[in-house]
């Protein structure tokens, strides 16, 4: 039988043998998030490497980026279920199709900064480890990347300054912000935006601060929105039951011990990150992300944008998430009211 490319590659990666240690009595396959960014350089992978080292070869890591498997992150839960990786990063909003209720964390106008965001995810950590569950999955971490803001090749001083435009952006919640807000949703994949951006094709591009800097969003572009429109970019780590039930109890502790250490320098270096990708970005301090610094302008959400988005939010955004998610999980709607409601209830959102 002929294996499809994205499959056959993936198993040549996985086929290859370890050199470094000969004897491992486990293997894990394990699926990062894209490469090439600070929480996956600096922090995930050589967590993971670290087992590796420390267990003497016993664990042997087998770890790729969605990048370097050549996946686009979209059938995440269908390999989890299938155990074609032991322990995968997955993007809730990536996913949706398949668990909408996991996107209930990183709706657009939900939070405005990290500590907010964290009180989101954490009261709502025991309903996506229960809906894991019907993937065989057991929930391991869950972070955040940077805020996905907004990228223009004309000024934005104001979120109503949006309408009209074209506006890069994945996944529905953010659609449907843009929408109420008169402009124009176009879907494509980051690495497609900086053309789009440079020919006209669209007018604003969500993404991070530092993924847009690397990728150079700011030779094409000159205004900065520090609105997170496609949120925080969320991700949670999760093993395949079948191969977590199989390990020992004190690896099974260990592994956890190793994720929970990295998940809070992970959380701790969001912000972090950020402000280095928008000093990069505007040239406006000093750029610890190397290359040409540029030179856009940067604007902070007003109060007056707050009042506007969290309108949007309480009648088209949760309520349209809720309508896509009862049909899966029908107490989807009392469970977001009974956790993450009660957190943006009591906060001013600032």
């Amino acid at each position: 039988m002929r294996l499809p490319l994205k499959h056959a590659a993936l198993a040549l990666a996985f086929a290859m043998p370890a050199t470094a240690f000969a004897q491992a009595e486990t293997t894990i396959k394990v699926l990062g998030f894209w490469g090439n960014q600070p929480q996956i350089d600096d922090v995930d992978r050589p967590m993971w490497e670290s087992i590796e080292e420390e267990t003497d070869g016993r664990i042997e890591i087998q770890y790729l980026t969605l990048n370097e498997a050549g996946l686009n992150g979209s059938q995440a839960l269908r390999f989890l279920r299938r155990g074609q990786f032991d322990i995968m990063t997955i993007n809730p909003s990536y996913v949706s199709g398949d668990e909408p209720s996991l996107v209930a964390v990183d709706l657009p106008g939900l939070a405005y900064d990290y500590e907010t965001l964290r009180e989101i995810s954490d009261v709502y950590r025991p309903t996506m480890a229960e809906r894991l569950e019907r993937f065989d999955g057991v929930l391991l971490s869950h972070w955040p990347f940077n805020p996905q803001i907004v990228w223009c090749n004309e000024p934005v001083d104001s979120i109503t300054d949006l309408e009209g435009r074209k506006v890069r952006v994945s996944g529905a919640p953010a659609a449907d912000t843009l929408d109420e807000l008169g402009a124009t949703a176009v879907n494509l994949t980051g690495g497609e935006v900086y053309q789009a951006l440079e020919r006209g094709l669209v007018n604003c591009g969500s993404t991070g601060s530092t993924y847009g800097y690397r990728t150079k969003w700011h030779e094409v572009a000159n205004h900065l929105y520090n609105f997170p429109l496609g949120s925080y970019s969320q991700v949670v780590q999760v093993a395949n039951k079948t191969f977590w039930d199989s390990l020992s109890e004190e690896d099974q502790e260990m592994i956890r011990t190793k994720m929970a250490a990295a998940e809070d320098e992970l959380w701790a270096m969001a912000p972090r990150v950020h402000q280095q990708g928008v000093a990069c970005a505007t040239g406006e301090g000093t750029c610890e992300l190397g290359g040409e610094p540029g030179d856009m302008t940067f604007t902070e959400v007003s109060e007056a944008d707050k009042e506007v988005l969290a309108e949007i939010v309480n009648t088209v955004t949760i309520p349209n998430w809720k309508e896509s998610c009862t049909p899966i999980f029908p107490e989807c709607g009392e469970r977001f009211d009974e956790t993450i409601g009660q957190v943006i209830n009591g906060s001013d959102g600032s």
